[in-house]
């Protein structure tokens, strides 16, 4: 990789990081905050889901922003929203107070969510393209497994509020680099050529990718989410199971990763989401068909695991980085969109298999994963040509 593309992927990937520790480090947080504010359970918990809302309903405000006024300007703001909304957080007297800063950050975390994708698909060539999706990739497994365990660490040192002041400051220490990495427009942009929303949804290309790419990782979070009741309540595999799951998917998920460059300029990128797709399916279907003549051990769902995440890791960066393969005054819509997508699908497929886990268990979890792998290949089967790169 070329230092030029470096000097562009470390930045935002660094804001990118900065942007998942405003969810992941305050995660064991929350029951210290409760305890301080002197709040329930429930209202303790809307903290997280507030956050999450605003990530998700800025997505696309983001992406029409930041054709509008340029990803410098997106960065800009979305840093300052973040440096404000976060030092809010350490200072909020009260519940409501707290809920509409965490809303903030949530929002002004939504911006390096749309503009780093955007800028490294748009400015760096192909090759450099994927591997810089890999990086982004990377940071967003590796925050929510070690996100906590840094959060829990403070903890030991300092309270609940100084989490946020932290955030606070790693971002301001951060935007003099990203500013510096993020171009005031994106190349070759043309306000002329047909855009919006609505535009996008009518490229069948983009919108089977972004699909196949959104129900994968659906089947990828379905897991997570389960995991902790399934493997810990339900099987009874004791406390540490499902974080050894995690650990180990993690680690199978960046080694790859870190290698999906290559795997994309050897396949192509095309075929290697294909294959990654295949490869989803006969693993689930065949771990499926094992588990009917009864549960296996717990070693046999890690491996499972490790090698689902570790395909993931071969397809995902292709998959983004293929999408957004759109004309540039389309392409922040698009990645917009494509989190929006990965957002709302992840939350119905962990919340649709719930009902189920308590009687079928890993099971009704297998199938779910089945069911989303098998629709991800369906898409991307007789794929419309791709036209030339963006950024060509």
């Amino acid at each position: 990789m070329s230092t030029a593309s470096v000097r562009t992927i470390l930045p935002l990937a660094v804001i990118t990081c900065t942007s998942m520790l405003a969810m992941d480090l305050y995660l064991p947080a929350v029951p210290t905050m409760q305890r301080g504010l002197g709040l329930s359970v429930a209202q303790g918990q809307a903290t997280v889901a507030v956050f999450l809302a605003g990530l998700a309903a800025s997505q696309l405000v983001w992406g029409e922003a930041l054709h509008r006024f340029g990803p410098r300007a997106c960065v800009k703001a979305g840093l300052w929203v973040l440096i404000a909304a976060s030092f809010g957080c350490a200072l909020a007297p009260e519940l409501w107070s707290l809920l509409a800063m965490r809303l903030l950050q949530g929002i002004a975390a939504g911006a390096s969510t749309v503009v780093s994708p955007t800028v490294i698909r748009a400015t760096l060539p192909d090759k450099d393209g994927v591997r810089g999706m890999a990086a982004i990739s990377m940071i967003e497994a590796i925050i929510p497994a070690a996100g906590p365990v840094l959060g829990t660490a403070l903890l030991l040192v300092t309270d609940w509020r100084s989490t946020f002041a932290i955030i606070g400051a790693v971002a301001l220490l951060s935007m003099p680099f990203a500013l510096n990495a993020t171009p005031r427009q994106l190349p070759h942009h043309d306000d002329s050529a047909p855009s919006g929303y609505l535009a996008l949804l009518g490229n069948a290309r983009y919108l089977r990718l972004a699909l196949s790419h959104s129900l994968c990782f659906a089947a990828l979070l379905c897991f997570v989410g389960s995991g902790p009741q399934v493997l810990q309540a339900v099987m009874q595999w004791g406390d540490g199971a499902f974080a050894t799951a995690q650990v180990c998917g993690v680690a199978a998920f960046i080694a790859v990763a870190s290698q999906s460059g290559r795997i994309s300029a050897r396949l192509g990128p095309v075929r290697a989401v294909r294959a990654g797709a295949v490869v989803h399916v006969l693993l689930c279907a065949g771990f499926w068909w094992a588990w009917q003549d009864g549960p296996l051990t717990f070693g046999w769902v890690l491996a499972f695991w490790m090698v689902f995440c570790g395909t993931l890791g071969a397809r995902g960066p292709a998959a983004f980085s293929e999408a957004l393969r759109v004309p540039m005054v389309q392409m922040g819509r698009a990645s917009a969109l494509m989190v929006l997508m990965l957002l709302v699908s992840s939350a119905a497929a962990t919340q649709g298999v719930a009902p189920f886990l308590q009687q079928a268990g890993l099971e009704a979890v297998l199938v779910t994963m089945l069911a989303l792998s098998a629709a991800s290949l369906l898409l991307l089967l007789k794929l419309p040509a791709a036209a030339p790169a963006a950024n060509a």
